[in-house]
């Protein structure tokens, strides 16, 4: 019997190695005959980790092959920008290996995507292919959110333009229409972009493409515009035509096979595909089903509870536990640190359920351990910085309060059905029979008379940690437990609860005091929370923290010492989810409330203060005209009246050494633009 078991779990063992070992089987591609040989990966739906995985798995197997090209067939609608760019290490790998690469988009290369048919050395599209929106946006709980006007974004829109102009440059044909449709592709701020046929002053007809403030700008310096084509607002998307027109891509085909043997000439039999294998499936299904893993994972470990020994409920509870998190390290969310901090707190729960029951400490730990790892494991930051990652948190906490609501209701429900299920009920702990006949009549006096030690008193003989040994006034001993607090010897103690083999015992001064109301419980947990409100809003030197953490640890510590464990898991998952959600409504929603515009300073109005803070002399330069000594992108320096100042336009480039004129003061911003402009008014 033992060696059958054994051979089972030998066999559960090699499936785990093999699911989380997802290199572990080389995938079987198709082979090629002799000849040239031509490696066509698909990047299909949203880029992830699995594609980054089948992309350096394609790179590898072109070069082992010696293959001529990497072909990537691009459909997608874009993904993770971590991922793009790894995959862009990884194509840009084969750059003088004697392996070019190649793009073919057969319907969509939207962000991600167009940026990575941008790194291949050629680019193909299929007539009703598009190619464009390379604004990088941030994956939130709703869907993808843009990210917020502020400094980040600025910098963020700056990198990719700088990038997509490095890819431009780098395919050897870098025209100003190119790098301008590609910055357009990046930039939503630079609104309607317009093709524009011009005549300079020379007599010469040029094609420019300008957005609207270069557009109003050429105008105004009276260059005659012969015609004018808007191409779309940006972020800017071409189709298949217009892409081929300015030079994006280099022919239209409207399949794989037909661009292999007109531009490569190569027959189709050359095509080597590399398609997803098992374990890249795999990944993507587990990440799909990962709130699932968590559910099941979590109530076989509740049924082991239920169960003597350790046995297959914990073992899958762990299995499938660990695999969602598996997961999420996976795709790149989760590192090692939020795995142990979860394990730690399934062991430091284990330690309070089974080592010292009674403690609350060891439960209370395990718990925020858990909560934790489980909102770590699903976001890429550990504090939010701004308004999209405050609301991934919002997010990730309401999904974790739903987790713990549907675990509470299959936990109920598991309790009722587990018994009445042939086969497990034989493997349950049964409480002893209510009757006055059959194996529980044994204990029937022993019970009755522990019942009547209620009220007695006596003194510890042992410390009691809280269980320890009390000898009574009439000289009987028994093993006592505390109500989780240390008791040292020689102490008096009064029996105030029998509960089977359990004798809980109190301070003898303390045992008439009675239970705290859970009302005022509940007023304490509000308190608390109050507090964290007003830590947001009040300097205190991080007293009314001090004061929050005091009144919420009190509150649940008084609900699990004298109401029970479950008031006290109740007053628990309020403190933590109420703490964030309490942060969260005094960050952003209380300043909106009448309440929160009375409480909180408004700041003066810009009129009031314009011009307050600026340098002497400053007002003085309105209407000035100096020369730029630096390039304006948009901000750098001229010298006026012989000062050197530090300037920005209002959007537009200007070269160094060009004629500029003040034409505003805000604060310290001195705002320019070139000398042919007239003022606004």
């Amino acid at each position: 019997m033992r060696s059958r078991i054994a051979r089972w779990w030998i066999v559960a063992a090699c499936c785990v190695a093999l699911t989380l070992c997802p290199r572990a089987l080389p995938a079987q591609e198709q082979a090629a005959p002799d000849g040239p040989r031509i490696v066509v990966v698909p990047i299909e739906g949203a880029i992830d980790i699995t594609t980054v995985r089948l992309v350096q798995r394609a790179v590898s197997h072109a070069r082992g092959i010696a293959a001529s090209r990497l072909v990537l067939a691009i459909d997608t609608p874009g993904g993770r920008i971590d991922a793009m760019h790894e995959i862009q290490i990884a194509v840009d790998g084969l750059r003088g290996g004697g392996v070019r690469t190649s793009a073919w988009i057969a319907r969509d290369a939207l962000s991600a995507g167009a940026y990575l048919a941008l790194c291949c050395d050629d680019l193909y599209m299929a007539p009703e292919a598009r190619i464009g929106a390379i604004t990088p946006v941030i994956a939130g709980p709703g869907g993808t959110l843009q990210i917020p006007e502020d400094d980040a974004r600025a910098k963020a829109l700056s990198a990719m333009r700088a990038d997509v102009r490095t890819l431009i440059e780098r395919r050897g044909n870098p025209t100003s229409e190119l790098t301008s449709l590609a910055e357009a592709m990046v930039d939503p701020r630079l609104g309607r972009i317009y093709e524009v046929e011009t005549e300079g002053r020379d007599g010469l007809q040029r094609t420019v493409i300008l957005d609207e403030a270069a557009l109003d700008k050429l105008a105004r310096e009276g260059t005659k515009v012969i015609a004018q084509h808007a191409l779309g607002e940006a972020p800017l998307t071409l189709t298949g035509a217009e892409a081929l027109r300015f030079g994006f891509a280099g022919a239209l085909h409207p399949t794989l096979e037909q661009l292999v043997r007109e531009e490569f000439g190569a027959p189709a039999s050359a095509l080597v595909r590399v398609e997803r294998n098992w374990s890249e499936h795999a990944v993507a299904w587990l990440e799909a089903i990962k709130p699932l893993l968590f559910i099941l994972g979590f109530l076989f470990l509740l049924a082991e509870l239920k169960m003597p020994g350790f046995g297959v409920p914990g073992v899958l509870g762990i299995l499938l536990i660990g695999l969602a998190l598996f997961s999420s390290w996976l795709v790149g969310l989760a590192d090692w640190t939020e795995i142990l901090l979860f394990f730690l707190g399934l062991g430091l729960i284990g330690v309070e359920a089974f080592v010292l029951p009674g403690t609350v400490v060891f439960g209370l730990l395990g718990f925020v351990s858990l909560v934790l790892a489980l909102i770590l494991s699903q976001q890429s930051f550990v504090f939010p910085a701004n308004a999209t990652q405050a609301e991934i948190l919002t997010g990730n906490l309401l999904d974790l309060l739903w987790l713990i609501l549907l675990l509470t209701a299959g936990s109920a429900l598991l309790w009722r059905l587990l018994p009445r299920l042939p086969y497990v009920n034989r493997a349950l702990l049964e409480p002893p029979a209510p009757g006055g006949t059959g194996a529980s009549t044994r204990f029937a006096a022993v019970d009755a008379a522990r019942a009547a030690l209620v009220g007695a008193s006596g003194t510890t003989l042992t410390e009691l940690r809280p269980a320890g040994v009390l000898e009574l006034d009439d000289g009987s001993r028994h093993d006592v437990v505390s109500q989780g607090a240390f008791v040292e010897r020689g102490r008096r103690m009064r029996v105030i609860e029998v509960s089977g083999n359990r004798i809980v015992v109190a301070p003898q001064d303390d045992a008439q005091r009675g239970e705290t109301s859970l009302g005022l419980l509940f007023l304490l947990l509000a308190f608390g929370l109050a507090l964290v409100v007003a830590e947001v809003f009040f300097f205190s030197f991080g007293m009314l923290a001090v004061g929050a953490g005091v009144a919420l640890v009190t509150a649940i510590f008084l609900a699990f010492t004298q109401h029970g464990t479950g008031f006290g898991l109740l007053f628990l998952v309020l403190a933590i989810v109420g703490a964030p959600l309490a942060m969260l409504y005094a960050w952003r929603l209380l300043p909106r409330t009448r309440f929160g515009k009375q409480l909180i300073l408004d700041a003066p109005d810009s009129a009031s203060v314009r011009g307050a803070a600026a340098d002497a002399g400053l007002a003085a330069l309105v209407g000035r005209i100096g020369r730029t000594s630096s390039p304006l992108r948009p901000s750098g320096f001229a010298v006026i009246d012989g000062r050197r100042v530090d300037v920005v336009t209002r959007g537009e480039p200007i070269a160094e050494d060009r004629t500029v004129r003040v034409l505003a003061i805000d604060g310290n911003r001195v705002v320019v633009t070139e000398a042919g402009d007239p003022a606004p008014s």
